[in-house]
């Protein structure tokens, strides 16, 4: 699978890690600034939804979607629900559809980073305001 999306995605410009196993994927956070992550349900050592849970703990700027077949969708459900989860899409999955939700997910990242730059950036002014007063 991980083949398969790095060959759909290769065209994107966008730098892709990847990661075999959840602890993987996890240490690849601790060094990378991540974005946007998309995990499988299936996961050797813990589910795609676990993995997301972690993540969103740690790094709660990630915005992340879990891509699965799996009939079991209670504790996706329940994630997404929670928050852990941005978005749910299914296997097999539609390549033009999966770009599409990426772009999408990486665009709302962005409009995030803004937004966190211009919270900083009124909170320095204000500051500054108060300090000539």
């Amino acid at each position: 699978m991980i083949a398969a999306l790095r060959r759909l995605l290769r065209s994107e410009g966008w730098l892709l890690l990847s990661a075999t196993f959840a602890e993987q994927a996890l240490q690849l956070l601790a060094r990378h600034k991540v974005d946007v992550i998309l995990s499988d349900q299936r996961l050797p050592g813990m589910t795609g939804v676990e993995l997301l849970r972690r993540a969103k703990r740690l790094y709660p700027d990630t915005l992340r979607l879990v891509l699965s077949g799996d009939s079991e969708l209670q504790s996706i459900t329940d994630a997404i629900n929670e928050g852990a989860i941005y978005k749910f899409l299914a296997k097999p999955w539609d390549n033009v559809q999966l770009r599409a939700q990426l772009r999408e997910a990486l665009a709302l990242t962005e409009i995030a980073d803004q937004n966190r730059r211009l919270h900083q950036e009124l909170q320095n002014a204000n500051r500054d305001l108060v300090t000539l007063t």
